[in-house]
């Protein structure tokens, strides 16, 4: 059966015309899921019991199982979820001061391969459906009142895109969440044509593109996706994004001891992105399991830091947070 979040008002409403009731009832039905928050049709005390009877033949509203959920010495809160055919997913709820940031996962498992990455050593299993990515949202507000929420959990985000827009849409729906794309960041590793789409649309979530590094061959070999869509491009894609939507960029970059964490390769990033309005976020390296890769040390960490800004960038170092439950960035493994 289908889960009734996979869906927005304007389907649901044809969904409830089809049933031959009244159009008023989707917005009913879409306050219960959104407002209310609840899992089950049983529930949805004003929708009548004929309309109830005939959405459980062919609808159901839970599609995750939290199995576990660990907590950081931080606050950081990582939940396992299993979805319906068996298939793990994690999310993370992130404090920062007296915010909460929800990391969200889009794919079961990720086909990128990032060598770095504990989620790419999974093997991409299957996209997630909007409904699976709502109910993380949802299941996890519970736990939580959420400030924001970032797409950059396991998977990639771009390859989902269309449920991830759904998603997107259906959150911030005012008759729903009401949850401001405002408070919303997609993270990409650099899937151009998607990026093209998002630049030409009007929508307000900000972007967020792992780069890596600003040397175009390691990235092939720390990025397989970077064969796809090169350096070169994710560069002219980011002054095109810039140009059409007036806002700046986001860069991830994963410090990887004595591999991109040179003075030399912090000149050659400063370098590449000197026509893009953009800040860069450094993030330490979370070490994983079996992982051949280690975290920079912090010297060098501050000194990369210290080049960008004299280059007249933005940038901001990473709290670690969660890494002691495998939950950081990079971690996340459906364990």
């Amino acid at each position: 059966m289908e889960d009734l979040k996979n869906f927005n008002l304007k389907e649901l409403k044809n969904i409830i015309k089809e049933l031959k009731f009244e159009e008023f009832r989707a917005k009913q039905i879409f306050d219960w899921i959104y407002k209310k928050k609840v899992l089950n049709i049983n529930y949805m005390k004003n929708i009548p019991l004929k309309l109830k009877d005939e959405l459980i033949k062919k609808y159901t509203l839970s599609s995750l199982n939290i199995i576990k959920i660990q907590k950081s010495k931080d606050g950081t809160q990582k939940i396992l979820f299993e979805l319906l055919d068996k298939n793990k997913i994690e999310s993370v709820l992130i404090p920062d001061n007296e915010r909460i940031t929800l990391c969200v996962s889009t794919q079961a498992g990720c086909g990128c391969n990032c060598s770095f990455c504990a989620t790419g050593k999974l093997g991409f299993k299957r996209n997630l459906n909007a409904a699976e990515i709502i109910e993380e949202f949802i299941r996890a507000s519970f736990i939580k009142k959420i400030d924001n929420i970032v797409f950059m959990g396991m998977g990639e985000p771009l390859l989902n895109w269309q449920n991830v827009k759904k998603v997107i849409g259906i959150l911030s729906d005012k008759d729903g969440l009401n949850f401001s794309q405002t408070r919303m960041t997609v993270s990409t590793v650099g899937i151009i044509p998607v990026i093209k789409e998002i630049a030409e649309e009007n929508f307000k979530f900000y972007l967020a593109i792992s780069l890596i590094t600003a040397n175009n061959d390691l990235r092939d070999r720390l990025v397989p996706f970077n064969k796809k869509y090169p350096l070169k491009e994710i560069i002219n894609i980011s002054k095109y994004y810039n140009k059409k939507t007036e806002k700046e960029i986001t860069y991830e970059y994963i410090l990887l001891k004595d591999i991109n964490d040179s003075e030399h390769e912090a000149k050659d990033l400063a370098k590449k992105l000197k026509e893009i309005k953009c800040k860069i976020n450094l993030i330490p390296y979370n070490e994983s399991e079996n992982s051949e890769f280690k975290k920079s040390d912090e010297n060098k960490i501050l000194k990369f830091q210290k080049i960008l800004i004299d280059n007249g960038y933005k940038v901001f170092i990473r709290k670690e947070k969660g890494s002691d439950i495998s939950a950081a960035c990079g971690q996340l493994a459906g364990k």
